[in-house]
């Protein structure tokens, strides 16, 4: 769902000087004349055709749910109703909180936009970390504590195989390795310049002849992949060399779910890639796994033995995939530049923890364990020293990609990516596969033996793509998990497989910051010669709290005099031009392009906890002075010279009408049901720019 964010404010003391400076009683002694409503209707139908009978223009589906704030976290103070998933998603707006401490409970009523299915109640601590479930509409009650006693981790390594049990077999090179061996062993070329340089055949049947230096310095020849060998240790059992045991006990992943697809976002954006959504700077570098070279998508060890899961596997390639991790004391590399640091990862032992499949549902059905073999290089045989990963050590994650299901190094799909995207400088050179996440600016090179000819540059074929360095691995926190999302070839999607880490990591906490909820309120100010640009009055309101709403006059895009009646305070005292300095008749107030832009005016008011914003809007009325009529909520199936959505909405431009800035209103206005989300359709030439924007100008 799409936010604008409110921005306001006129001061209250201004508010109460200009309400003191004014006298409406010439105006007000205008006697109040009915609207003709034959009038409205003959105006309106060329417009919407025949509307639907049952039509109330609002797009609110109002309820209440009592929230218990039990959730897996210390020092809870308030509870919330979102919209969405606030973890990694600025577009989650609140509905509705209230404050209340560990075990308590709060009803709480709310406002929900009518696109919206299900919602997500949070509770949140002192230091603004959430923990969030997924209620349906009709749920009238939301507990978290199935969720908190399932995500109780381990303190100790009972329950789990014993270490010397763990047994590992022969290792295989990886193909950075093969490619290493084949790049120094390499006779000279035709072009001087890709002397001792891996040769591929680009594409998977041939092609030119591509040589690539990046494997040539030997930094990866020593790099070896481990896997355990057989043995049944109780519940633990291994399989294909990894340790795994069978789930049995369920657990909701509904909510799972819900975080990881707004988290992980399929389609839409701005950057897309064949189709899909470009995630890879927001996922793989967006958060605090990676904000600095030191992090790089590492997780820590907390001490506790590391488990984890596959709960999605969606790309056709699974099959292809194995997960491989790795581990090391940060203060080995202590003192190190960057290169030097990398350097040594690349040599370090990787193990064998989750091969892949195709497996497009959510589901839990194996938790697979990563074991402690000790520091340095293992030999056949090597049996685990522990369960447990030494506390504070950095743990990362590799993909292998064994597309043939051979070893054939030069099939450009084959590789080995990682978190730390310094380990795929060589990996994203691959021409045909990994190259294709390439931002298109970046140059690869030339075929063998014409490294002048410009027509054969081979260039990234992704727009806003990877850099050499870009990660192929994001990692993100939310729920008491960490979860891994990977990118296995081409299309900066980053959800072709979803891991959560289950235990045994230290959690590094995002802290949202969702905004309160808009909704928009549009008035016509003559309704038998509307023009229906839903303009003429456009009024915003926001839910503080349980007890206080804030409401916004927005835009002003009639000339007639206006005050508003049904509430009290400075909103409803003062003719609305005014309060905006101006005199009626004088301007448009922000409906027009490069037009008069002007703050909007607020005035928070103090109500009772039950009361909704879509009734609070709906008491409001419009007395038109300059034609003695009162603009109300049309009564269901009358014409819309009063709308309410559930959004800042983006109202169309001074004489555009609602039809043309928003094509699919015409099909909701004759069948309620049809096109419910017409408010977010626009056409963007045709409605008011963003407020922010406007304010940044």
């Amino acid at each position: 769902m799409k936010r604008i964010l409110l921005l306001l404010i006129a001061s209250v003391g201004s508010l109460m000087t200009l309400v003191g400076c004014m006298n409406h009683e010439d105006a007000m002694a205008n006697a109040e004349k009915p609207i003709d409503k034959t009038a409205v209707s003959d105006n309106a139908k060329a417009l919407f055709g025949t509307i639907d009978s049952r039509q109330d223009w609002s797009s609110i589906n109002q309820g209440s749910v009592t929230i218990t704030a039990d959730a897996n976290l210390d020092d809870i103070v308030k509870v919330q109703i979102l919209t969405e998933s606030p973890f990694g998603n600025p577009d989650a707006t609140v509905l509705n909180e209230a404050e209340v401490k560990n075990g308590g409970k709060v009803t709480l009523v709310y406002d929900a936009p009518n696109v919206c299915d299900q919602l997500i109640a949070a509770c949140v601590n002192s230091k603004g970390v959430y923990f969030v479930k997924v209620f349906d509409l009709n749920d009238k009650a939301v507990s978290f504590s199935s969720s908190a006693a399932a995500r109780m981790t381990r303190a100790d390594a009972s329950g789990f195989p014993t270490p010397s049990n763990i047994v590992l077999g022969e290792p295989i090179k990886s193909f950075n390795a093969l490619r290493a061996e084949a790049s120094l062993s390499s006779e000279s070329h035709t072009a001087q310049v890709y002397d001792k340089a891996y040769k591929q055949s680009e594409g998977k049947k041939g092609g030119k002849e591509r040589f690539y230096e990046v494997w040539n310095d030997g930094s990866w020849a020593s790099d070896r992949l481990w896997s355990v060998v057989s043995f049944t240790d109780g519940e633990w059992k291994v399989e294909d060399g990894t340790v795994y045991k069978t789930l049995t006990a369920s657990e909701d992943l509904t909510t799972v779910k819900t975080i990881v697809e707004t988290y992980l976002q399929k389609t839409g954006g701005l950057h897309q890639t064949n189709g899909k959504r470009n995630n890879w700077e927001s996922i793989a570098e967006g958060n605090e796994y990676f904000n600095d070279a030191t992090k790089s998508n590492y997780v820590v060890s907390n001490g506790t033995p590391v488990t984890i899961i596959p709960i999605q596997m969606n790309t056709t390639e699974g099959a292809y995939n194995s997960i491989y991790y790795y581990y090391f004391n940060p203060q080995a590399t202590a003192g190190m530049s960057s290169a030097e640091e990398a350097n040594y990862i690349k040599a370090l032992p990787k193990y064998k923890v989750i091969n892949g499949t195709y497996n497009a549902k959510f589901k839990r059905e194996k938790e697979y364990l990563l074991p402690y073999f000790g520091d340095g290089v293992p030999s056949v045989g090597a049996k685990a020293v522990s369960c447990t990963i030494p506390k504070g050590y950095k743990i990362g994650f590799l993909n292998r990609k064994n597309f043939e299901g051979n070893d054939n190094p030069e099939h450009c799909a084959n590789g080995c990516v990682y978190g730390d995207g310094r380990l795929n400088v060589e990996v994203n050179h691959l021409m045909g596969h990994f190259f294709s996440a390439i931002n298109k600016t970046i140059f690869q090179m030339v075929a063998a033996g014409s490294p002048t000819n410009s027509k054969d540059k081979r260039y990234g074929n992704t727009e806003n793509g990877m850099n050499w360095d870009s990660p192929r691995i994001g990692v993100f926190s939310a729920n008491d998990r960490t979860y891994m999302c990977f990118e296995d070839g081409a299309d900066c999607n980053f959800s072709d497989m979803i891991i959560e880490i289950v235990q045994g990591t230290e959690i590094v906490n995002e802290e949202p910051a969702p905004e309160a909820a808009g909704y928009t309120m549009c008035f016509e100010d003559e309704p038998e010669s509307a023009d229906y640009d839903m303009n003429d009055i456009v009024l915003q309101a926001r839910r503080v709290n349980e007890t206080h709403i804030q409401l916004s006059i927005v835009a002003l895009g009639g000339y007639d005099e206006v005050i508003l009646q049904g509430i009290d305070g400075p909103l409803a005292s003062a003719e609305l031009h005014q309060l905006f300095g101006l005199t009626a008749g004088q301007k448009f107030v922000n409906t027009e392009k490069n037009g008069l832009f002007l703050n909007p005016v607020s005035w928070t008011y103090t109500v009772d906890k039950n009361i909704r914003i879509e009734d609070f809007l709906k008491k409001i009325k419009v007395k038109n002075l300059t034609t003695g009529q009162t603009i109300g909520v049309p009564e269901p199936g009358e014409p819309p010279y009063a709308v309410i959505v559930p959004i800042y909405f983006k109202y169309p431009l001074e004489k555009q009408s609602i039809t043309a800035a928003y094509a699919e209103f015409v099909n909701w206005a004759r069948n309620m049901n049809n096109s419910i989300d017409w408010y977010l359709l626009e056409d963007v030439s045709k409605v008011y720019e963003d407020i922010v924007n406007l304010t940044n100008r």
